[in-house]
């Protein structure tokens, strides 16, 4: 996942101003699977050129349409940003919630938190899972808990990744063409993915909120799928345009993201 240190010294100590807030929006944080910024945006955001989220990030709002789409309209609110965690690094879930009660659009009118992360607590660890698990499990404790607190009356969703390996392989680099992926091993892949999404499903279902299981809708388009849903590092024919490598391409952002909508409008 793409990293980044944004300054969010300032959105934390309660320097922001309330503003008027929907009734019944919803509330969207994360990663930068959900933000899912342009390399050029992306970058102008490292020297604070650009910002368009709630947290001082940027995104290309592809997400955040998607689910208003498929939900029937719902008024998304931006709090997501590329390097975010539970308890890691960038900006933490549970402060871009705070942050988000502090500006007025998490509040007791609240219709939904969707909260997509996790992938950024697991490898800065190394090889200590029990570390990783230990900063995924009371991060998200904390994020759940303080969208309660602000949001006694919404649903809080935790969305899980869509899958990315396939039979303990990946693909990094793609073929001559788009059917023709080149695989390498990624048995440490295929755990961290079922590791994270087992982790994700317990703690949420373990404090009183909603997971929604990518995987099912998912299947078939792994890295190695000639119909894949993400971006290789290397994708000299892909079936889709996307921002970013190892990130979701135009078919994964407009799937999951109807994914989302069409489970928040329910």
């Amino acid at each position: 996942m793409v990293a980044t240190s944004i300054a969010a010294a300032a959105l934390m100590a309660g320097n922001i101003t309330a503003t008027a807030a929907v009734p019944g929006n919803t509330v969207l944080t994360g990663d930068s699977v959900v933000a899912n910024p342009t390399l050029t945006d992306f970058l102008q955001n490292k020297a604070k050129v650009k910002t368009n989220t709630g947290v001082g990030c940027v995104t290309d709002g592809s997400i955040a349409n998607e689910i208003a789409i498929a939900s029937g309209g719902a008024h998304v609110d931006q709090y997501q940003c590329a390097g975010a965690s539970f308890a890691t690094g960038g900006i933490h879930i549970e402060d871009a919630l705070r942050t988000a009660a502090q500006r007025g659009d998490l509040n007791p009118q609240t219709k939904n938190v969707v909260i997509v992360a996790g992938a950024n607590d697991t490898y800065p660890y190394g090889s200590d899972v029990a570390a990783s698990e230990r900063a995924i499990r009371s991060g998200l404790r904390n994020a759940i808990s303080v969208a309660h607190h602000h949001s006694p009356n919404a649903k809080v969703i935790v969305v899980g990744y869509p899958h990315v390996s396939f039979n303990n392989m990946s693909c990094y680099n793609s073929g001559l063409g788009s059917s023709n992926p080149l695989p390498i091993p990624a048995g440490s892949t295929a755990g961290t993915e079922q590791r994270l999404q087992n982790t994700l499903r317990e703690v949420t279902q373990q404090n009183n909120a909603t997971f929604l299981d990518a995987w099912p809708m998912s299947q078939g388009h792994d890295a190695c799928s000639p119909d894949r849903w993400w971006v290789n590092l290397v994708d000299i024919m892909p079936p889709a345009p996307g921002n970013l490598p190892f990130h979701l391409n135009a078919h994964g952002t407009h799937e999951y993201g109807r994914f989302i909508g069409r489970n928040i409008a329910k």
